[in-house]
């Protein structure tokens, strides 16, 4: 009996197991079954879909999070790489601006350098570049932009040279006008203004506003041919044999970064 109570519902089992495999006659029981413990399985299951949902949510926070800041980095760096492009095309643009100066230049006798300070007072005037001794920088070399003269090297260490210019009142330069060979001495003019005046040009010679001289080289390390300042003001002074003629260098040092130092001392 006990084997009987045991037997036949394996028996029903099996039936009912071979009877949907071969005629599906229980698919629409199995669907009203499963319709009707589906909100028993919804209530069951729901703390678990809770907990992912709440996971999800923070997973979702924090990989936003985490790739807002690496965009963020990214812009940055980009950014960061355009301001350095945009400095290399200006750069690039004063040294092509520089090495295609109007007067002609040696090749193999200059050396570039980047100005690192400007010191313009009235008595003194001077910029600082990044060349020392171990670039072959010494005292009295010349100092060129890419419109004109500046100055001489003044003082050299291992690291910078001073270069003194030449609107400093104590700098005197041999000079001729462009136009004519008429000779004088440039001297620079105790101001805040930056010019120069010409000396020892007589009274009547024909100079006038607008005019450019050049380095003329005589008695001088300036080699000949280099631009040093345009005529702004001329006056025929009362009792004075020569003319008092001002210039305004043709190289000004506003937004100056590169120079170029002649290493040929004469």
């Amino acid at each position: 009996m006990q084997f009987l109570k045991l037997f036949i519902p394996i028996l029903i089992a099996i039936f009912l197991i071979f009877s949907d495999y071969k005629f599906s006659y229980l698919d629409s029981v199995k669907q009203s079954i499963a319709r009707l413990i589906s909100p028993v399985y919804l209530l069951v299951n729901l703390p678990s879909q809770f907990y992912i949902w709440i996971n999800e949510q923070g997973t979702s926070k924090q990989f936003l999070l985490n790739q807002n800041k690496r965009l963020n980095v990214e812009l940055t760096r980009l950014k960061v790489d355009l301001q350095d492009h945009n400095a290399l095309l200006l750069d690039n643009q004063k040294l092509s601006d520089l090495l295609k100066s109007r007067y002609q230049l040696d090749k193999g006798i200059f050396v570039l350098a980047r100005v690192g300070a400007i010191s313009q007072s009235r008595l003194k005037k001077q910029i600082v570049i990044n060349k020392g001794v171990g670039d072959g920088i010494e005292i009295g070399q010349i100092v060129l932009g890419a419109d004109g003269v500046l100055g001489q090297v003044s003082q050299v260490t291992p690291l910078y040279s001073t270069i003194l210019l030449i609107t400093d009142p104590t700098q005197h330069i041999p000079i001729k006008n462009q136009r004519n060979g008429i000779r004088g001495i440039g001297k620079g003019i105790a101001s805040q203004q930056g010019k120069l005046m010409v000396n020892f040009i007589e009274s009547g010679l024909d100079v006038k506003v607008g005019d450019v001289f050049l380095t003329s080289a005589i008695g001088s390390k300036f080699p000949a041919g280099y631009p040093v300042g345009r005529v702004i003001h001329i006056e025929n002074r009362t009792n004075d044999p020569f003319l008092h003629i001002e210039l305004t260098p043709t190289q000004t040092i506003q937004q100056l970064e590169f120079v170029l130092i002649n290493k040929r001392v004469k």
